[in-house]
């Protein structure tokens, strides 16, 4: 029966690693295994800390601890250099009975009606420790054991949930990344569905947009365009991993406007086969519209070249490729006026011709939106 009890616990500490609000679930667990009265996953530096489970404790003295007792409490700065995985027991981890002694077991511990404590680091990240705790009825070597012989099992866990988190922040950080960039993104499954796209991908999706998203996949509204695109991310979809570099550039028509150009992207197997996430990513599209300006603003651009407020709204004009006179309505300036400000932007950028002050402003500033 007590093999079956642990090789329970063990099953629930593995699905708190994926999962971390099972964890006071694993708590709960092991002190009915343990016949305990309170238990806690406690992670904490010497700043502070925070509780991952804390059944059987009272929540104002939680409180407490992280507003206080922290400071005070002698069994972390004595496991501070343990070795993670090693149980102890907190009324000899100190000598002389030094530990019943302190203001932290009389004025915290013993009022909660606690005397002893089984406790382990199960997991260490510089400064930062994740501490088991387990308080018994009674103090007995079999139960010790038996606290023991789940600690492997909970540092494992503990790294499992440390790497995913990790992947968690950089997925999340990548997102982020998508999101601001100003050219249309979107992600493909193996199976062709589409399973991200940022907000000027969505833009195309729209009633009058050239693209459409039908049944999860992605089609262009033009059907001879479509066969294009669908011929081009089925070849993505089915590259081989030495392959995965090859781009598949297709135009997609828009009525009375400039085409929409694509690039058709493979994903690198390489990475998605070792990813646990599913759906995994196969293939990915950049579409750029040349209608809409990359950039949202050109602030680094006037500080770094040195340019006045007012060439700086020249300067915003004239890259979207309008004509003096057309600038001078736009800022209700003369002709002359802005021919001079352009004239001094040429001067402090070392272009000499509008086609050239527009590549380099292009060349120097990253396609985000504000």
């Amino acid at each position: 029966m007590a093999a079956d009890a642990e090789r329970t616990t063990v099953g629930l500490i593995q699905d708190a690693a994926l999962d971390p609000t099972r964890w006071p679930t694993v708590i709960e667990h092991m002190m009915q295994q343990l016949d305990a009265v309170a238990g806690s996953l406690v992670v904490s530096d010497r700043q502070g800390g925070f509780t991952l489970a804390a059944p059987g404790f009272d929540p104002s003295y939680v409180a407490q601890y992280f507003g206080h007792y922290v400071n005070l409490d002698p069994m972390l700065w004595a496991q501070h250099h343990m070795a993670v995985g090693r149980a102890v027991i907190s009324s000899t981890l100190m000598p002389d009975g030094a530990f019943r002694k302190s203001e932290f077991f009389n004025d915290w511990y013993a009022p909660q009606g606690f005397h002893d404590c089984f406790s382990a680091i199960v997991h260490r990240q510089g400064e930062q420790q994740t501490r088991l705790h387990i308080v018994p009825r009674r103090r007995a070597a079999r139960d010790m054991s038996r606290f023991a012989r789940l600690l492997p099992s909970m540092v494992r866990a503990l790294r499992v949930a440390q790497r995913l988190d990790l992947l968690s922040d950089q997925q999340c950080a990548l997102q982020d990344v998508l999101l601001a960039v100003t050219h249309a993104v979107m992600a493909f499954d193996h199976h062709g569905c589409l399973v991200f796209a940022n907000p000027p991908a969505e833009k195309l999706f729209g009633s009058t947009g050239p693209l459409m998203v039908k049944d999860g996949r992605l089609m262009a509204r033009d059907a001879a365009d479509d066969v294009v695109l669908q011929a081009a991310l089925t070849r993505s979809l089915r590259m081989d991993n030495h392959d995965h570099d090859v781009v598949h550039e297709i135009a997609v028509r828009r009525p009375k406007r400039r085409p929409l150009m694509m690039s058709v992207v493979p994903v690198s197997r390489r990475v998605t086969d070792h990813a646990d996430s599913d759906p995994q990513l196969a293939a990915m599209i950049v579409a750029v519209d040349c209608e809409v300006r990359p950039w949202s603003r050109l602030e680094g651009f006037v500080r770094a070249y040195g340019l006045t407020p007012a060439e700086g709204r020249v300067l915003d004009i004239v890259v979207d490729g309008d004509g003096l006179d057309r600038a001078a309505d736009s800022l209700g300036v003369g002709r002359a006026t802005v021919k001079t400000h352009l004239n001094r932007i040429f001067a402090k950028t070392g272009t000499t011709r509008q086609a050239e002050l527009i590549r380099l402003v292009a060349g120097s500033l990253p396609p985000l939106r504000a």
